[in-house]
């Protein structure tokens, strides 16, 4: 893989916050915010030229926007599940993300942070080549640890809606 000088790179990205800040930091050409309830053909219009796409919110909000850059053959990273949507693989649309009212909510500010954090290591090892990526349908899920205050981090491989296979390619935990 080709390294990218992160000063000529686009960003934008969904539901702001620190991760803008984050980004930012790290001197890009471009980061801008992408503002919730945009239809298709505004997000493609606020997507070109754009080099990543940061997903945030929840999967039906990324969904129109997974596609808009998907159309415009901008990767897209999701939240808070990571993973990386590239245009020529598999979409966003093809994969069984784990169901929001069985999966933790990453709604505290802690896992909020490390889940945005996740996102931006893995946009670096886009541009940077370096490291192992996670293209779908490999991603990583943090989670609380039930009965501690510890987090987890546990890597999986999202199951497919035409392949029902048990979703969960890995067991790598990290405390």
């Amino acid at each position: 893989m080709v390294q990218v000088d992160l000063r000529l790179v686009k960003a934008c990205v969904m539901g702001g916050g620190e991760i803008t800040e984050l980004l930012r930091s790290y001197k890009l050409k471009d980061v801008r915010e992408i503002p919730a309830g945009l239809g298709l053909v505004e997000l493609k219009q606020l997507l070109k030229g754009t080099d990543v796409v940061i997903g945030g919110y929840g999967y039906v909000e990324q969904r129109e926007v997974a596609r808009a850059a998907s159309e415009l053959g901008v990767p897209f990273i999701t939240y808070p599940v990571i993973t990386t949507i590239l245009p020529d693989g598999i979409s966003f649309d093809e994969i069984e993300f784990p169901d929001s009212r069985t999966q933790p909510q990453t709604t505290s500010h802690l896992l909020d942070s490390i889940a945005r954090s996740l996102q931006l290591v893995e946009m670096l090892r886009l541009f940077s080549g370096v490291g192992e990526l996670l293209f779908a349908p490999k991603a990583l899920v943090l989670y609380p640890d039930a009965g501690s205050q510890d987090l987890r981090l546990k890597s999986v491989e999202l199951r497919l809606k035409d392949n029902k296979g048990d979703g969960d390619g890995g067991d790598d935990d990290v405390a």
